[in-house]
């Protein structure tokens, strides 16, 4: 009995041995982990505060929009009725001419009533020629400067199609489409892109050419007129011999 007990201490005090061994392992790691150095805290950048918004430019008064709209309008109104002008002009021309191949005829067969109302009749035709291209000139340097003053407003520069002494065709008379709807007004440094504005260097292009149309009609009514004259003048002394 006592032998055995002497025989199994070596193996006891050997277990022992290794279990404080493995004891003191855990308590190393375990003090490694709660000692493990730790690197200093990331480094944020500040935050920058937003630049501040830049703010919009103040709207056109109603005003200006009211001008540029309102040159707009009477220009389109101004070339729309260009085509009545040229065949009101045209009716008058040929009105005084009938008038005067009638003196004639009524010269040769002696009616002297008939002569003079032909003459009568031609000479009110030519008067409503001379007020029409007196009241048409007034119109058109009013439309103009109002185009003009209107462009300005909008900032847009445009080449007049005849300062540079360009000869544009009497016709065709072109009417101008219905305008559309126009947009919310835009802000008062971007009117170059306001709908009248837009609008605006086409009609003054239209209305140039119109301008020269009825003018050159009218001038070309007076010329018609001078040669019919004559033929008045001729009726009244084929009268006046008759006598």
């Amino acid at each position: 009995m006592r032998t055995i007990t002497h025989g199994r201490q070596p193996m006891i005090v050997a277990g022992l041995a290794a279990m404080l061994l493995a004891s003191c392992s855990g308590e190393k790691r375990a003090d490694q982990v709660a000692v493990a150095p730790v690197g200093p805290p990331p480094v944020t950048t500040p935050a920058v505060p937003p630049t501040p918004a830049t703010p919009p430019a103040p709207a056109a008064s109603p005003e200006t929009l009211a001008a540029i709209d309102g040159a707009l309008a009477t220009a389109k109104a101004f070339n729309a009725k260009a085509a009545a002008d040229l065949a009101g002009i045209q009716k008058a021309e040929r009105r005084i001419h009938d008038q005067a191949g009638r003196a004639l005829e009524a010269a040769r067969r002696g009616d002297g009533a008939q002569v003079a109302a032909a003459r009568t009749d031609a000479e009110a035709a030519h008067t409503s020629l001379a007020d029409g291209l007196a009241a048409f000139r007034t119109t058109a340097a009013v439309q103009q400067a109002e185009v003009e003053t209107a462009l300005a407003l909008c900032g847009t520069a445009v080449a007049d199609p005849l300062a540079a002494g360009a000869t544009l065709p009497p016709k065709p008379v072109v009417a101008t489409p219905a305008p559309a709807t126009p947009g919310a007004p835009p802000a008062a440094t971007d009117l170059a892109a306001y709908p009248g504005c837009l609008a605006l260097p086409a009609e003054r292009a239209l209305l140039a050419k119109n301008i020269e149309a009825v003018a050159n009609r009218y001038q070309a009514a007076e010329a018609a007129y001078r040669q019919d004259r004559a033929k008045l003048e001729e009726a009244a002394a084929t009268m006046a011999l008759g006598r």
